[in-house]
């Protein structure tokens, strides 16, 4: 009964989770988010965030000091899966937006959940797993004030924006020796909604003050595939300690077909005065309800290579360590909203990660067991707001921690899994730029679940 009340209280993590998702805004205030769908999260599992960003070639599972976890970024990935395996994920965020004209700072200070993913192996013996989750992909969050003089007068413009992209994905993949493939599939949606709020400033006569708003619910499906590859290049057997070395190659590739997002706007212009309780509209200028149309999101891959070293034992198998090189591209100047263009550009990153545990099929010492990681990435955003472009490029640390079990039975696996990032976007061409600080964390909890019991 031990493991019913486990999972029972999994599954209640996991919907308190959902719902503190979807009723999650984070307040970060970026400019950047007036863009295309808004400021893009860093959407990806905990470990690939500490290795720089690699996720086309990486796969876990397959050894005992590394655990499970949900690489939804590559559902190749999830034929390997050999318990059900819950992962959340967390994120803090802090951001330091520099302006050079006018001069000023702006910090901001954020705590975002980042993921809800579960990954169930569905026939172990054939290769063949799946996973579902939920997770949010942009955030649209800016309110900016701008103040100049027309006819003797002061008038001040707030431009504000809230809203966002989520997504709903369930996946499924099968394996045939050394070569995985799978594919994501489900349901992006969200909402956008942009206000601009006019107001002259003067002190003998009394205007009211304008708001044009644009509200825009927008939703669709879309497809991701990936496939791995993997091969061994050296082999070799260690008869004083019995154990057996291998050196292994694993190609990665993914991509996302580009997406159209079915959309329905309303356009509101009218005046108005502030109340004790909000706005009270004086007078509509203009008003159109429900005004169809679509969103073009552009297509994007991935691909990548981790070279990494095993070692055999009467113990297990165990990952020493790993090393991988990923090359990332989306071509955002596809992006279409309603038929127009923004100010967004061709993005590209080069990733580079790495993953080292001391001696893991010991099982002398605590630390020996644990995952170090460390990675770097540079690249081109693909905000280009002043016609110059955002060169962005970043370093990242973290470890995968193993919790110790509390039970005495070798079916359940509890990791912590850290990641910190410290990363820049803009440079001195661009006037304004962004330093921005991320410490993320993820449980990944894998047991047997759904198993019925021989005995009691």
């Amino acid at each position: 009964m031990r493991l019913v009340s486990i999972t029972i209280a999994r599954l209640c993590l996991a919907a308190f989770f959902s719902f503190f998702l979807l009723n999650t805004q984070a307040q970060q205030n970026s400019p950047f988010s007036r863009y295309g769908l808004g400021e893009y999260y860093t959407n990806q599992h905990v470990i690939s965030r500490s290795m720089g960003g690699l996720t086309a070639a990486y796969a876990d599972g397959l050894n005992n000091n590394v655990g499970q976890s949900v690489n939804f970024n590559n559902p190749s990935t999830y034929s390997s899966f050999y318990m059900v395996t819950l992962d959340l994920g967390f994120t803090i965020d802090s951001r330091s937006l520099i302006s050079n004209n006018p001069t000023g700072k702006f910090t901001t200070n954020n705590f975002v959940p980042s993921y809800l993913a579960i990954g169930i192996p569905l026939k172990k013996a054939k290769g063949v797993g799946m996973a579902f989750g939920l997770k949010p992909l942009t955030n649209i969050s800016y309110s900016i004030a701008n103040r100049e003089r027309i006819a003797g007068d002061s008038l001040q413009t707030l431009y504000e924006g809230t809203g966002g992209l989520n997504q709903f994905f369930v996946g499924f993949s099968k394996k045939w020796k050394d070569l995985s493939i799978g594919f994501n599939t489900g349901y992006n949606f969200g909402r956008k909604e942009i206000n601009t709020r006019k107001a002259f400033i003067n002190d003998t006569v009394s205007y009211y003050q304008s708001n044009s708003s644009a509200v825009t619910g927008f939703g669709g499906v879309f497809l991701t595939g990936g496939l791995q590859y993997e091969i061994s290049l050296h082999k070799k057997n260690i008869t004083e300690t019995k154990t057996i070395e291998n050196y292994l190659l694993r190609f990665g590739l993914t991509g996302t077909l580009q997406q159209k997002l079915n959309a329905s706007q309303n356009l509101i212009r009218q005046t108005y005065v502030v109340g004790t309780s909000g706005d009270v509209k004086i007078d509509s200028v203009a008003e159109q309800y429900d005004i169809k149309g679509q969103i073009l999101m552009p297509s994007t891959y991935a691909a990548g290579i981790t070279l990494h070293k095993t070692i055999g034992s009467p113990r297990g198998i165990f990952e020493l360590w790993s090393i991988g090189l990923e090359y990332t591209a989306t071509q955002w100047t596809k992006y279409r909203f309603y038929d127009v263009a923004d100010k967004l550009s061709n993005s590209w990153q080069y990733k580079l990660g790495v993953q080292l545990s001391p001696d893991p099929s010991s099982g002398r010492g605590y630390w020996s067991n644990v995952n170090y990681r460390a990675g770097f990435y540079l690249g081109k955003d693909y905000i280009n707001a002043d016609g110059n472009g955002l060169k962005q490029y970043g370093v990242s640390f973290g470890a995968g921690l193993p919790i110790k079990k509390w039970r005495t039975y070798d079916n359940q696996f509890t990791i912590l899994n850290t990641a910190l990032q410290l990363g820049k976007r803009g440079s001195s061409v661009n006037n304004i730029t962004e330093n921005y600080l991320q410490f993320s964390f993820g449980i990944s909890m894998s047991d047997i679940w759904f198993t019925k019991r021989r005995y009691d």
